[in-house]
Formats: C-alpha cells, sequence, structure tokens
C-alpha cells in the first residue's frame, strides 16, 4: 500500500447549523475518520466561524489544533472596517503567525461582502506580503440556499490579478456546469487552484492535472458535509502519475503553509478495514471484483457542459481501471434535448459493446403518448432493454398521467424502469403495485421512499448519491437492507470513483459491499430486461 501523506485542505469541525442526530462533527470523530480512511492531516476551520461569526469560531478551533499535531487550525476572515470584531490587518497577520494558523477562508456570500479592492484590498495586502494562502467559497449555509455553480468568477480572476503573489484556492459544494469559465480562470492566474471538495466530474482530476499540472489542485473533503468517501477515492484512484497524486494529496498544501513555520507529524497510516478500504485508498480493485453498475449517461460531446475523456473507448478504459463490468446507460441528449438522437447513441455504445453496456430507452413525455409508445418500440428494435424517465428535468409532472405508460410497457415485457424521481411514497406503491412484472429503480437514493421500498419487493434503491454526510452509506443500509441497494455511479456526468467510494469506505461487512457492488443487480438482470 501507497502512502500518499493525505493533508484535506476542507474540514470543518463544530456542531453545525445542519448536524442531523448522531452525527459526527467533533474531534475525535474526525480523528477517527482520519485513521479509517489513511489521511494523515486536516486543516480545520470552526463551524462558528463559517456560519455564525468569525471571531468565536477562529478562537474556538485554537482548542482543537491542541488536541492533536494532526490538525491544524484556519481562520475565517472578513473586511475591516469594523473595529470591535477583527484586528488590524497587520496585526492580524502577527497573531496568525504567532498561533501556527496557516490559512484564511473569505466567506463572501455567508458574510455578505464582496471581492472588490476597496472592500478587501487593505485586508489582503499584509497577507500577500507573507504568501499567506487564501480560500474563497461562496457557498452559504442555509437549507434552501444554492448549492452548485455559486462562484463568481470575473471577482475571483480580478482578485487574483490585483495580487498575483497572493496563493488563492477556490472552494465550492459543487462545480458542475461553470468548468468552461475555470478554465478561463486557470489560464488568466497563476496563482489560482481549486479545492477538490467539490469539483466531482467525470475525469475532472486528471484533464486539470494534464492541462494545468497538478500543482493546480489540493484535496479537500469538506468533512462532515461529505465524507471522505467520495473526495478521496477519485484522486486516489485517478489515471494519473503517483508524484502529481501525492502533490494533490497533500504536499501541494504543505508547500503554502511554509508561511508560519508549521510542523507537520510523522503519521504512520492505519491497516486498511478490508480490501475495499484498502481500493478506496488507492490499491488495485480486489482479484475477481467486477462491479455492475445500474446507473450511466453516455454521449461523448454531446453535453452542454464539458465532459472530459469521454469518448467510448475512454469511458471503457476508465470502466475497467475501476473494475466496472456492466452498465445500465442512457443518454444525456434525452434528458436536455433530444431523446430520439440520445437513444440513437446509446444504441450505437450497446452495439459497439454489447457486453458492457446495458441500453434503456429515455422518454420525454412532453411527447405524447403516440409518440411515447413509438420511442419504446423503436428503442427495442435497437436492442435497447430497459426504460428511463427523468420528468422533472423535462418540466413534465413528475405524477403525470404519462409516466403509467412507461411502467405499463416494461411490466408487460419484464424490464427494469428507472426514474430519477418518482414522486411521493403513494405514486411509487400505486405503481409497483399496478405494474408487478416490472423492476423499479428510484434514480438517486429516494429517502423519503424507504418505507415503499421495504414494502415493494420489486422497488430498489440507486445509490447516486451517497452524500449526505460521513456515514450516509451504512445509514441507508440500515434504513432497507444491503440487498436493496444498488451500485450507481451515474457516469459520465460523476467520476466512476466519486460513486464508488462512499460503499468502498463503508464501515459494512464485506459481504453487504458485494450485493451492493454487484451482486444485486446480478440477480435483477437474472429475471428482468433479459430481452429487448
Amino acid at each position: 500500500m501507497k502512502k500518499w501523506n493525505v493533508f484535506d485542505a476542507h474540514v470543518v469541525v463544530g456542531r453545525h447549523l445542519l448536524l442531523k442526530a448522531g452525527g459526527p462533527h467533533t474531534t475525535a470523530d474526525l480523528l477517527d475518520e482520519l485513521d479509517h480512511c489513511g489521511i494523515a492531516e486536516a486543516l480545520v476551520l470552526d463551524s462558528l466561524a463559517r456560519e455564525n461569526h468569525p471571531d468565536e469560531g477562529n478562537r474556538r478551533v485554537l482548542r482543537v489544533a491542541r488536541a492533536s499535531p494532526r490538525l491544524h487550525p484556519a481562520w475565517a476572515l472578513l473586511p475591516p472596517g469594523a473595529e470591535d470584531e477583527q484586528p488590524a490587518p497587520r496585526d492580524l497577520l502577527g497573531a496568525m503567525r504567532a498561533r501556527k494558523v496557516g490559512a484564511v477562508w473569505l466567506l463572501p456570500a455567508q458574510y455578505r461582502y464582496n471581492l472588490s479592492a476597496w472592500c478587501l484590498d487593505e485586508l489582503l495586502g499584509p497577507l500577500a506580503e507573507a504568501r499567506v494562502p487564501v480560500f474563497v467559497c461562496y457557498d452559504e449555509i442555509a437549507r434552501h440556499a444554492p448549492r452548485q455553480d455559486q462562484t463568481d468568477w470575473p471577482a475571483v480572476v480580478e482578485l487574483c490579478r490585483r495580487f498575483p503573489d497572493l496563493p488563492l484556492i477556490a472552494s465550492e459544494w459543487r462545480i458542475r456546469r461553470s468548468q468552461r469559465l475555470i478554465y478561463r480562470a486557470l489560464d488568466a492566474c497563476p496563482n489560482l487552484r481549486l479545492e477538490l471538495s467539490g469539483y466531482f466530474l467525470h475525469r475532472g482530476i486528471e484533464y486539470v492535472t494534464r492541462r494545468w499540472s497538478a500543482s493546480r489542485l489540493l484535496f479537500g473533503s469538506n468533512w462532515p458535509v461529505f465524507g471522505h468517501g467520495q473526495t478521496l477515492a477519485p484522486l486516489l484512484r485517478a489515471e494519473i502519475s503517483d508524484a502529481d497524486k501525492r502533490l494533490i494529496a497533500g504536499d501541494n498544501l504543505r508547500c503554502l503553509l511554509r508561511w508560519c513555520g508549521l510542523k507537520h507529524p510523522a503519521v504512520r497510516p492505519a491497516t486498511p478495514a478490508d480490501r475495499f478500504v484498502a481500493m478506496g485508498r488507492g490499491a488495485p480493485a480486489p482479484r475477481g471484483a467486477r462491479f455492475w453498475d445500474c446507473h450511466g449517461h453516455i454521449g461523448g460531446r454531446a453535453c452542454h457542459y464539458h465532459l472530459p475523456d469521454a469518448g467510448l473507448r475512454s469511458t471503457v478504459a476508465e470502466m475497467d481501471r475501476q473494475g466496472v463490468e456492466k452498465v445500465c446507460v442512457f443518454s444525456f441528449a434525452g434528458v436536455f434535448s433530444d431523446e430520439v438522437h440520445g437513444n440513437n447513441l446509446v444504441a450505437a455504445a450497446v452495439r459497439r459493446y454489447p457486453d458492457r453496456f446495458l441500453g434503456f430507452t429515455l422518454l420525454n413525455p412532453h411527447r405524447g403518448a403516440d409518440a411515447m409508445r413509438r420511442e419504446l418500440e423503436r428503442g427495442a428494435r435497437l436492442g435497447l432493454r430497459g426504460v428511463k424517465l427523468i420528468a422533472s428535468y423535462q418540466g413534465y409532472p413528475v405524477e403525470g398521467p404519462l409516466i403509467g405508460l412507461a411502467c405499463r410497457w416494461a411490466h408487460e415485457r419484464k424490464q427494469i424502469i428507472l426514474n430519477h424521481d418518482w414522486g411521493s411514497a403513494e405514486h411509487i406503491e400505486r405503481l409497483t403495485a399496478q405494474y408487478p412484472g416490472a423492476c423499479f429503480i428510484t434514480g438517486h437514493t429516494a429517502k423519503p421512499l424507504f418505507a415503499s421500498v421495504r414494502k415493494r419487493e420489486n422497488l430498489f434503491v440507486c445509490s447516486c448519491p451517497l452524500w449526505e454526510g460521513p456515514r450516509d452509506c451504512e445509514e441507508v443500509v440500515a434504513e432497507i437492507g444491503a440487498e436493496k441497494l444498488l451500485f450507481g455511479s451515474d457516469l459520465q456526468d460523476l467520476p466512476i470513483a466519486w460513486g464508488l467510494g462512499p460503499i468502498l469506505f463503508a464501515r459494512l461487512p464485506v459481504a453487504d459491499k458485494q450485493l451492493i457492488l454487484g451482486g444485486n443487480l446480478r440477480r435483477i438482470l437474472r429475471c428482468w430486461s433479459l430481452t429487448a
């Protein structure tokens, strides 16, 4: 097992706004998670500094850092001006150096300021002289706040240009459709870096490393919002050199923190709990492990956001590297535009790789009942053996009358039907009872439907995404049983390893992981979707 010396750049400790009963949030919880995942160190921000007021959390996080030499404090900062809530900039820098506070966070959305010169340059001038790493995150902590593509990239670029010696690290809950802006920002600003917890995109790590170098990326988990499973596995299983992995995993951050003389302990990683945990930590897939995936998109360049390395040959090679033998696939084009064109692409993929892809016909209920039936029949002639619905993306009611038409088709032909959103528990229970010949899969974890999943033998849950905290996989299995959970990667939208990670790292028996990662879908395919 290689020693990656991982240093997590993005951790929050303390009781936070969205903490669930029993959820991990303490220093002890964090250290236990670092040991389980093989992580050496973490840069820690306090929840009070992240959510309520920087001064409260900045003082409290120093106690967290004293608890272990593996934990290092970060502070959140405000614009200068209110003399009673933050020291003057040079006094602040001196306090940071004395307390080994190696990095700061700017949270403009949470604390309602911006990155303009008149607002921040008085604060940032001394930090730039010392080359203090500055994280910028536009996420707002509120239950109904927008949660993706929130970064003001023009403002970030302008700030980088005003302070070309200031190491600036962009961080976000999820970067999904703004990659083209990021690429231009990386081109424009040599001092700009990206923290990876929100950058879960198919082969995104490989693309950025290849084009701009590993020096532009820092590993971060956003623990405990996410677990280390979905954030660490995509890096340690990325198709980049070991030297680049070590840089991204921690050495880039250690280099940035040198300004304050921070010391780093030698940490010997704990032995992985099982062979799947070892795989999540970068080891080869276990001998004989061939995972089956219930949820994948294909389309190559046929998507409105950038998909690196998304050709069929590259996708199959990525499946091989991650131990995935077979994927149920449907198109991007049908989600966002022309489902006929998208279904043609899926059929072509199935013809080219019949042992690797099981194609589903994607429908758009706006076309009407007759057109839906014609497309289902055409898909069958093309060799597609299941049905995909995503009415909520298409603007059709998720419990609209034409959803039943697709279910009837799947029932009559004993096929799988996977839906992004089945609506209410009452709706899915009616459909599964009315059409018992179909195998129903939730497109995503759909926790409000878990009681229905327990009731219905023909209703299963796709694992994508297991992103509601470090124990999400274990909590789902406790609710519905391992035999009802199916691994789904959501490729090419998401990295395969991002979907694998929470299962690989889950504190579950190996037998349960084997069911989730392929055993359940193999069993289903012995009964359903046998023919087009």
